[in-house]
């Protein structure tokens, strides 16, 4: 049977996403989408948008909840890693392109080859966007500079979503995001969820989406209300339900993210010519 719209959706969240490399909570995944078609249900509607995109793992949500004249744009520089000044991640664009045909064969998709530092001035600063997921470079410079651009670009009731807000290792998204509010910023933060910071475009639509994602997933609430940055959110943990993880399953997730780690290094990419000639005479 072939799959269109919500349908191809629920098959990517009930599947698809492991056999994606990336780091992404399958509840934070489960956020995404239900605030998206929440979107829907009240009438916001609009294009969707991710800046960092490695393999698709995220992205793939955003274009599978877009319908009509909507369109999903991706922004990463892929081979450009010139422009990868914190080496925070690897987007393969021919893997990527592969996850899109196979999981999000009918959306309309936009692929944006370029350092979102460039975007801020251009041609792209004048689209509108009704959710927007901010995962590129993780210093504070650039996450500052993303978390504008997800502002200029929102329209009344957007959601940004934005990656690492409390991970210890890209300490520069907490300082970038301090940075943007302190230059008055106008996003609201509402929730947090497994790695993810939740902000929209006004106090009232931070309550409702808030209030919606406590009535969908009470078994996940943490905390309430936390203040942050002079709001109120709510904080969610993993939902019970992703607790137990088949241990062979955190085996290969783990292997793969190691992998990973690896051949996006300096040094492997320095050394490849290298391996392959030992291979060839070996």
């Amino acid at each position: 049977m072939e799959l269109t719209g919500q349908n191809s959706l629920d098959h990517y969240l009930g599947g698809g996403i492991k056999e994606v490399v990336g780091w992404l909570s399958l509840t934070s995944a489960e956020f995404i989408a239900h605030l998206a078609r929440f979107q829907t249900s009240i009438g916001i509607t609009g294009d969707t948008c991710e800046i960092g995109i490695h393999h698709g793992k995220l992205f793939l949500i955003l274009a599978n909840v877009t319908s009509g004249n909507e369109r999903a744009v991706a922004v990463d520089i892929f081979s450009d890693q010139h422009k990868n000044v914190d080496q925070s991640g690897y987007g393969d664009r021919e893997i990527f392109e592969g996850h899109l045909r196979k999981f999000a064969p009918h959306s309309a998709v936009d692929i944006v080859q370029e350092s979102s530092l460039d975007l801020t001035n251009s041609d792209f600063a004048k689209r509108k966007f009704r959710m927007f997921s901010v995962d590129g470079g993780h210093t504070s410079e650039i996450t500052q500079n993303d978390l504008a651009l997800a502002q200029t670009c929102a329209i009344p009731g957007s959601i940004v979503v934005l990656d690492d807000i409390l991970n210890s290792h890209w300490l520069g998204v907490i300082e970038g995001t301090a940075r943007y509010f302190i230059a008055s910023g106008g996003l609201v933060p509402f929730a947090i969820s497994p790695n993810k910071l939740y902000l929209t475009t006004s106090d009232d639509f931070a309550r409702r989406y808030a209030d919606e994602l406590k009535r969908a997933f009470k078994d996940a609430i943490s905390k309430e209300p936390v203040e942050f940055f002079g709001s109120q959110l709510v904080v969610f943990g993993e939902r019970p339900s992703h607790w137990h993880v088949p241990p062979a399953e955190l085996e290969l997730a783990r292997a793969r993210h190691e992998l990973t780690t690896i051949r996006n290094t300096i040094s492997w990419r320095i050394t490849a010519p290298l391996r392959w000639v030992r291979s060839a005479f070996s």
